[in-house]
């Protein structure tokens, strides 16, 4: 009852849920071209996942999991029968692969060739974690696949759910549910994190109390997607911008089902992992073209950044590729030794960073 009043104070108010605003990009976020500036930059059309095993980082495109050589090339490590949705390092250098039939894979480790299920429905595995005998899940959607993160989002979905699987027995057991896409996790000394793209926030759970919650962070600036271990605080990937336009368009249920219906999907004003590829796309608010120009900070359909979080999951600084640059869709981050690597699923790439070099972030625009 009191959930539906707020609702309905929100709406006549327009704030909370049913504000258009977006955060600005300022403190941690404050804009900068760091990931278009790295200097090493690794082509891999469909890089999604990233992992480090043994020491080695392990990339996920499509239906393929590669390793980075020596060389700098990217080597085939095992094909999947079906398209690879997240990965993760397992301790005794194995490696879990989620596929979009719902299987998660094991390679290499104790647990080489073993395959689990965290329910018979459940195939939009978004990211995995393991640590000890259990095996973490988050299903983003009860309702889409992976690639349809976009009409999960303009359909204003909250059917996704956390899973932990018991590498034992097998046994599967839900922590959460009714979440709006859960698409990172991460597990420490008080239990488990993830993030929550469609409310832009990241939570806790109880480790006691698994159906209670604590709000980390809240309305970020971006969709905040998978988490990654950082030698004293994590990583998180936002694989798009919050933008005015589309919060709006959240808004309007009937213009929404009317576009999803009428219009091709590659056109829906919706968030993405690269914008500005046709001119039949949405103008984007302030992201169009001045004399043949896109301006480089223009609000935007997509763009690039990572965040630098500290233990308590507070945000240190941003890595970023700006309106005009050419690392957008960051799906996953991983540090290595002395040096960071980011996925830009966007622009099929992955950069490399020296952590030396990054300081506070650089602080340039």
């Amino acid at each position: 009852m009191i959930g539906t009043l707020t609702r309905i104070v929100d709406n006549l108010l327009g704030r909370g849920e049913a504000a258009v605003t977006v955060p600005p990009l300022d403190g941690a976020f404050r804009p900068n071209r760091l990931l278009d500036e790295a200097p090493v930059r690794l082509t891999l059309e469909g890089a999604d996942g990233l992992a480090v095993v043994a020491g080695t980082v392990v990339a996920s495109a499509g239906d393929t999991i590669l390793a980075l050589g020596a060389d700098g090339t990217w080597h085939t490590r095992r094909r999947c029968p079906a398209t690879v949705t997240a990965i993760a390092a397992v301790g005794d250098g194995g490696l879990a692969a989620a596929l979009a039939s719902g299987e998660i894979l094991f390679d290499g480790g104790a647990l080489d060739g073993r395959g689990f299920r965290a329910g018979e429905n459940l195939r939009c595995i978004t990211a995995i974690a393991v640590s000890g005998d259990g095996l973490y899940v988050a299903n983003g959607s009860a309702t889409n696949a992976p690639a349809g993160w976009q009409r999960d989002l303009l359909e204003r979905n909250a059917s996704g759910s956390i899973w932990r699987i018991d590498l034992g027995s097998g046994a599967s057991t839900r922590l959460a549910a009714r979440l709006a896409w859960p698409a990172g996790l991460a597990l420490d000394a008080e239990g488990v994190v993830f993030s929550e793209a469609w409310r832009h926030q990241l939570v806790r759970l109880d480790g006691a109390r698994p159906d209670r919650t604590r709000v980390l962070q809240h309305d970020l600036p971006g969709y905040p997607g998978r988490l990654a271990p950082a030698s004293d605080g994590w990583w998180l990937a936002m694989f798009a911008p919050r933008s005015q336009l589309v919060e709006f368009v959240l808004r309007e249920p009937s213009y929404r089902k009317r576009m999803m219906a009428e219009v091709p999907e590659p056109y829906w004003v919706a968030p993405k992992l690269r914008a500005g590829r046709s001119f039949l796309e949405s103008l984007q608010g302030g992201g169009v073209k001045h004399l043949g120009l896109l301006k480089p900070w223009a609000p935007a359909m997509s763009a690039g950044l990572c965040v630098r979080l500290d233990r308590a999951f507070n945000p240190r600084f941003s890595l970023q590729s700006r309106a005009d640059g050419r690392t957008h869709g960051v799906t996953a981050v991983a540090e290595s030794g002395d040096r960071v690597f980011v996925a830009a699923s966007g622009d099929g790439v992955v950069v490399s960073l020296p952590l030396a070099d990054l300081g506070d972030g650089g602080g340039r625009a």
